[in-house]
């Protein structure tokens, strides 16, 4: 029933009310309340846990490492407006290593989304919106591979939202990025996908995949 059907038969159509005024403006603010909360329920973006993967108790997250390249991936959970995903990607190479932001896409629904563009994710979280990691991380990585927390970061901007397609990062240095993705309100589950890590010495392209449910409540 359309909210102006619902006023018009608590009111006759008529302007005469059929119960107090007082009470009917309260029971529709109840009913849109309870609507609005079924709309935005709080999504939790839970990892698959797989025997090739590290899982991250504390944080959340998932871990893997290959072909001398680690990494770390994240959901954010304070972020309700899209799907956002904390990386660090660790590169324990001797080459440069790099990869492309809209090849890594997230998987839902069978469809496949690319990152959204800084300016895009900045205008739905806002100007004054930080992204950070979740607290608990450094202890989950000190479990994991504690060389990792002492790594250094060569480019300290790219943990904005970064607008440049290309990411490089080069040997023995991390990098930590937010990527975020739009939500698509449903529980299916999520793949995120690194298509293609790509060593610029050796030609080596390096693949990683991580799987998450979603869950409403």
């Amino acid at each position: 029933m359309e909210r102006m059907e619902f006023i018009d038969l608590l009111t006759n159509n008529r302007g005469v009310s059929i119960v107090g005024r007082a009470w009917a403006a309260s029971l529709i603010t109840i009913l849109l309340i309870l609507s609005g909360c079924g709309l935005n329920a709080t999504r939790n973006i839970v990892p698959v846990p797989d025997p090739d993967l590290t899982f991250l108790m504390r944080a959340k997250g998932l871990a893997a490492v290959k072909d001398g390249i680690a990494i770390v991936v994240v959901p954010l959970p304070d972020v309700k407006e899209l799907d956002g995903f904390g990386i660090i990607v660790v590169n324990e190479t001797t080459h440069w290593v790099s990869l492309n932001k809209a090849d890594c896409i997230l998987i839902q629904g069978g469809e496949a989304i690319k990152p959204m563009t800084k300016s895009q994710s900045s205008a739905r979280l806002g100007s004054g919106y930080k992204a950070k990691m979740p607290d608990s991380l450094k202890v989950d990585i000190s479990d994991w591979r504690r060389s990792v927390n002492f790594m250094r970061r060569r480019n300290r901007d790219v943990d904005i939202t970064v607008e440049d397609d290309k990411i490089s990062i080069i040997g023995g240095t991390k990098e930590k990025l937010f990527f975020y993705y739009r939500t698509q309100g449903n529980t299916a589950p999520m793949q995120l996908i690194f298509p293609n890590i790509y060593n610029e010495a050796t030609g080596q392209r390096t693949r990683f995949s991580f799987k998450f449910n979603v869950e409403k409540t």
